[in-house]
Formats: structure tokens, sequence, C-alpha cells
């Protein structure tokens, strides 16, 4: 999946429900690609928190790759870059999965 723009409180719900439909279609592999996310709320880093812990659940697996660093910041102060693996790239984030 590959989300465009902020995520904030205004969208959060709608990408949620974008991330919850895509999560349906797959093996249980799950890579956010978020290279065009330009900021992350408090609010949005919510429904991440919230789609990880949820895959982690059923089995599945949530990863991101190309977090810019606005957003890698948001997460180191939150406290929670133990709950998210990171990827430069799309291709680690694949072979992470092999």
């Amino acid at each position: 999946m590959k989300p465009e723009g902020p995520v904030t409180w205004a969208n959060a719900e709608e990408f949620k429900a974008q991330m919850l439909g895509s999560m349906g279609k797959n093996l249980g592999r799950v890579i956010l690609d978020a290279s065009l996310v330009s900021y992350v709320d408090s609010k949005g880093l919510g429904v991440l928190v919230e789609l990880t812990q949820q895959m982690a659940l059923s089995g599945k697996t949530l990863k991101l790759c190309h977090v810019n660093e606005t957003v890698r910041q948001v997460i180191e102060l939150t406290g929670l870059r133990p709950l998210f693996e990171h990827f430069d790239d799309i291709n680690s984030a694949v072979r992470s999965f092999l």
C-alpha cells in the first residue's frame, strides 16, 4: 500500500478503512510504502498502532518502508519505534519476509 499526503485526524479513518481492505487481500504480509506520507499526527499514529496490533493478533505483519525523517521523528519521540519494523526500501522489506 502506498498512501499519499499526511495521515491526520482529518483522514485517519479513511486511511484505516483502506488499509483494512488491503489486508483482506493479502497473505498476511503488508508493506506500507510511506514515501509519499508527509506527516503523521497523533490520530494517524494511533491508527498505525491499532492496525499493527490487529494484524499481529491475526497472525499478519505490517512493515514500513521509505519513512521520511519527519514521520520517523514522530515515531521515535512517542516511543513507538519498537512496534514498527522500518526498512529503507521496498526490496529490503520484501526480503525480510523470506
